[in-house]
């Protein structure tokens, strides 16, 4: 019972969620800098923030955790660490996002809890059925376009088509994605999508995501 309560809780935080930011510090000058454009993104209706951070201390990385925490309080956002489970723990984020070669979700899942948020990048059908069966609570499908990934190839738009018709939990789409792209995936049943430098690098990230959103349903 408590099982089937948790999935149901989790559908609930997600199901109207619809633009989600992946976070890049490196070009910035500085954290204020940094948080400045995190704030400006979720003022604009960003609604789930992924602390995505590779090259700086893990020391680092939880100061600027714990700041998003706060930001994300303040504007009813979703807030999801990528891959570390443990400094997810520290700085009490809503989840974790666990791409192809991440731990597993059911480790992920013993780990941090039954109401933890776990994502999980797919890229086929058989990615997509083996997530959802092992327990995500969301997928991040893509890349979409031809260039987004050095490491993944792009997947097409009847795939789109496909996780949006038969997944039973949601999912955001990601890669290089213009507006033409977006209309193409709402087109295919799309209603969520990720985003990152696009934003986090606009003069006005509030500005651009707002602008976005407006292409969504």
């Amino acid at each position: 019972m408590w099982s089937k309560l948790k999935e149901q809780f989790n559908l609930l935080k997600l199901e109207k969620k619809r633009l989600y930011l992946i976070t890049n510090s490196d070009k910035f000058e500085s954290k204020d800098l940094f948080l400045d454009a995190v704030a400006s993104a979720l003022q604009g209706g960003v609604d789930i923030v992924q602390l995505r951070e590779k090259t700086i201390p893990d020391s680092v990385i939880i100061d600027l955790g714990l700041k998003i925490r706060m930001l994300c309080d303040e504007y009813g956002a979703t807030f999801i660490m990528n891959d570390r489970l443990d400094l997810a723990k520290i700085i009490e984020a809503d989840g974790v996002h666990l791409g192809v070669n991440d731990i597993p979700l059911d480790i992920a899942r013993e780990y941090l809890g039954a109401n933890a948020i776990l994502g999980k990048t797919v890229s086929s059908r058989e990615e997509i059925m083996s997530a959802v069966n092992c327990g995500a609570d969301y997928l991040s499908l893509g890349p979409v376009l031809p260039g987004s990934s050095k490491i993944q190839s792009p997947v097409g738009m009847e795939l789109v088509s496909f996780a949006n018709s038969d997944s039973p939990v949601p999912v955001f789409i990601f890669g290089e994605l213009d507006r033409g792209c977006i209309s193409e995936i709402t087109y295919n049943g799309g209603k969520r999508i990720i985003v990152s430098d696009d934003v986090m690098y606009a003069k006005s990230p509030e500005s651009t995501a707002r602008s976005i959103l407006t292409f969504l349903p």
